[in-house]
């Protein structure tokens, strides 16, 4: 069994300080097989003031074609200097919204990248996955009505058909259990069905996602019981990231994610069948 971490964001996301380099060598020190930068792309207009930035050089500027060129040049290069010690593959994390699905198309048929991710990191324009975002979408919202905008926005995700792995599905608790407890997960455990169905039928498939661990969850994303229900609609889990931003964050508790899939019996597609075995 060999492990890989397909969500990694070095130092060209606005929230990272780590070189690729750093990064690929920590990867390498720890006995991973692969792995993929997934940098931060976030192009909803509505937030273009906050988000449309990437950092080159150690500084931040306007994202554009120039930018991405010189990312994926850094990944290229590193990928070839430690060829011989592990594949390394160059993608994004990309934020995903209904409205702007046009922008993302545009940017992923211009990039060709290795790998992306599609994320919810959005609700009502609102970044629900950052802490300093977060308490003013859910202040004004029950566990109910949050459950129902996370679970609408996922749904358009996958129907866009856009991504084939969505990243931290269940990433609403990540902040939402600081206000609604269980009774978050108790929602999301209600309105996922559908959600997974159409996955199946999409051969759309998820990540399995440490990083909440990090933050003093007990679980990972998605949760177990999500784990479980995935499993039951026949939802591969296509890969492994640890949503690392620094150097010591990478392959972090991948026992936990390994231990996820052998216990459920939860079914690997690519990339991750690549380099799983349970022999």
């Amino acid at each position: 069994m060999r492990k890989i971490d397909f969500h990694i964001h070095p130092s060209y996301s606005t929230d990272s300080k780590a070189s690729i380099e750093s990064m690929a060598e920590e990867a390498i020190k720890k006995g991973l097989a692969a792995i993929c930068f997934t940098t931060h792309i976030d192009l909803n207009p509505l937030r273009c003031c906050l988000d449309d930035f990437i950092v080159v050089d150690g500084r931040m500027q306007r994202l554009s074609t120039g930018a991405i060129t010189k990312y994926m040049d850094n990944v290229r290069m590193v990928s070839e200097k430690y060829k011989n010690k592990i594949e390394i593959f160059c993608g994004f994390e990309l934020s995903y919204g209904k409205h702007f699905e046009d922008r993302i198309m545009s940017f992923l048929e211009r990039s060709k990248a290795d790998y992306c991710l599609g994320a919810i990191h959005c609700l009502e324009n609102i970044g629900i996955m950052a802490g300093d975002e977060a308490a003013g979408y859910l202040r004004t919202a029950t566990a109910k009505k949050c459950s129902e905008d996370y679970i609408r926005a996922t749904m358009d995700l996958v129907e866009s058909g856009i991504f084939k792995t969505v990243a931290h599905i269940d990433g609403i608790k990540k902040y939402a259990r600081s206000f609604f407890g269980n009774e978050i997960d108790s929602y999301l455990e209600e309105l996922f069905p559908p959600i997974f169905k159409r996955m199946a039928s999409l051969g759309v498939g998820i990540e399995i996602n440490t990083s909440s661990l990090r933050r003093g969850h007990p679980d990972a994303y998605p949760s177990p019981k999500l784990i479980e229900m995935a499993k039951r609609y026949s939802v591969n889990v296509h890969s492994i990231g640890s949503d690392a931003h620094s150097e010591n964050e990478v392959g972090y508790k991948f026992d936990v994610a390994f231990e996820m899939i052998a216990k459920s019996g939860i079914g690997v597609g690519e990339p991750l069948k690549k380099y799983y075995s349970t022999e």
